[in-house]
């Protein structure tokens, strides 16, 4: 099929025609709440502080339904969407006259529950809404509509790390999607998996979408240990002994002591005269921004109270947030040059497999979103020269989690054989991906000569590191 970005489409449309109204009804709408909101602000000026309740009554809700998209700003916790081409003015799909000959599949497991430490931080935020029942049950005035929710309560009732429903279907309906459209493909293979239960039960409901109700005897799912003694691209950082999860932490600190303490602010004023003495902190707003993306992520789009109380000015700032940090521990952030000689044992086998002629047609891995990362720092792209801790954060930068590495992303890797040319092709998300950072020359569809790709400083550098060898040490070993 020509066009890739109906691959993996089904997720975004059907988020379309729940949430999207007709053009004209939107119109009409978008007229009334200007409307609204130039009185509102009148007022506010005239007579104060008391009218700011209204201002988040009636911006914050109707800007987050008709103008502005949060669930694609979510940053690695969005559900699964299909972004733009990067850059914009690449056309979709595949070259005239070239076929796919050959394709390497790295997909990240889908939505799933909190971290453990993700899910204290929404606990925290449920306790204390419950151990002060008795003054969010007997609101003083009438409550925002975005807020009504907490005067019947609310708990916490998410688990930690497992697959969620919404992760099952995307993942089958990935499995589906790659089998229709691209046919000649289909090869009974060796599925690698990394030995996670959501990476697990992830392969396997792609492999039901793909292979059918016969997948576990069509081909074969081989896990591949996440541990320090398993040398994989899948999860190459748990051999590297400098590694460590809390790399660029102090960037976020700086960066939330920054975001957050506003958005507190006008919470609180928010809810002041509804709830006088409310006193929500800023760990109880980053467990808010949390229960947004997760209560999506178990519960679908829409279903979460907490996405509708914030500005799309505040999702953004917490989009940065969640990029700074998958910059800082799998990406660019990682001190020296640790994150482009991590990825490069993805980027040497996604190139081994793709430059042989015999073999499978397809091959078939699932990951996290750090596999990704890694592999795009190793051949620097979505690279950008700043990213500052203390923002603000740039609308264009390339480093954007949310189109890179959502639940379910995938890294769609693709030879091309154009007649007597051979080409290479990078599939992000169901978008097309130039590949010009590399160092290579992209046609209108961002892809590149094979040899000139293999050729690049980039490539050549991460096909000479491996396990152990010198450059590996230097990046990974503790003096």
């Amino acid at each position: 099929m020509e066009d890739d970005k109906q691959d993996f489409h089904s997720y975004e449309e059907i988020h379309n025609r729940t949430y999207r109204q007709p053009n004209a009804r939107r119109r009409c709408r978008l007229a009334l709440v200007l409307g609204l909101v130039s009185g509102a602000m009148l007022l506010l000026r005239f007579c104060g502080p008391k009218f700011t309740t209204l201002l988040d009554l009636i911006w914050s809700p109707t800007v987050n339904e008709n103008n502005f998209d949060l669930y694609k700003h979510l940053g690695h916790r969005s559900p699964y969407f299909v972004p733009s081409n990067t850059p914009e003015t690449l056309l979709s799909g595949t070259p005239p006259g070239c076929t796919v000959s050959k394709a390497f599949l790295v997909h990240r497991h889908g939505s799933r529950h909190p971290h453990a430490e993700e899910l204290l931080v929404i606990q925290n935020l449920s306790y204390y809404i419950n151990n002060n029942s008795a003054l969010f049950s007997d609101p003083q005035s009438q409550l925002p509509d975005a807020w009504s929710f907490l005067a019947d309560g609310w708990n916490s009732t998410l688990g930690t790390d497992d697959l969620t429903a919404s992760g099952r279907k995307q993942l089958f309906d990935h499995g589906v999607a790659l089998r229709l459209h691209y046919p000649d493909l289909y090869t009974e293979t060796e599925v690698l998996a990394g030995d996670e239960d959501r990476v697990v039960e992830s392969a396997r409901w792609f492999m039901d979408g793909y292979y059918g109700r016969g997948s576990n005897t069509t081909a074969s799912l081989s896990i591949v240990g996440e541990n320090d003694d398993t040398i994989s691209w899948i999860t190459p950082h748990y051999t590297c002994e400098k590694w460590d999860e809390r790399s660029g932490e102090d960037k976020l600190s700086t960066w939330r002591s920054i975001y957050l303490p506003p958005i507190a602010r006008r919470v609180n004023d928010t809810l002041a005269a509804a709830y006088p003495g409310v006193q929500f902190t800023e760990e109880h707003i980053h467990g808010m921004l949390y229960a947004c993306a997760y209560e999506t992520a178990v519960y679908g789009i829409g279903s979460s109270p907490w996405c509708n109380v914030f500005l799309p000015e505040e999702i953004l700032d917490s989009e940065y947030e969640s990029d700074l940090q998958m910059r800082g521990f799998a990406g660019y952030g990682l001190p020296g040059e640790m994150g482009s000689v991590l990825g490069s044992l993805l980027v040497s086998n996604v190139t081994n497999f793709l430059q042989k002629d015999e073999g499978p047609k397809l091959s078939l891995g699932f990951g996290h979103d750090k596999t990704i990362a890694l592999g795009l720092t190793a051949l620097g792209l979505a690279f950008d020269k700043s990213y500052p801790s203390t923002g603000p954060a740039d609308p264009n930068r390339g480093w954007q989690s949310a189109k890179l590495m959502p639940f379910a992303a995938s890294m769609f890797w693709k030879r091309l054989d154009c007649g007597s040319e051979r080409r290479i092709q990078l599939i992000m998300d169901g978008a097309n991906f130039g590949l010009g950072e590399t160092g290579c020359k992209i046609d209108k569809y961002g892809s590149c000569d094979f040899d000139d790709f293999v050729s690049t400083a980039a490539v050549r550098a991460a096909l000479k590191v491996t396990h152990g060898n010198k450059r590996w040490k230097s990046a990974c070993r503790c003096i």
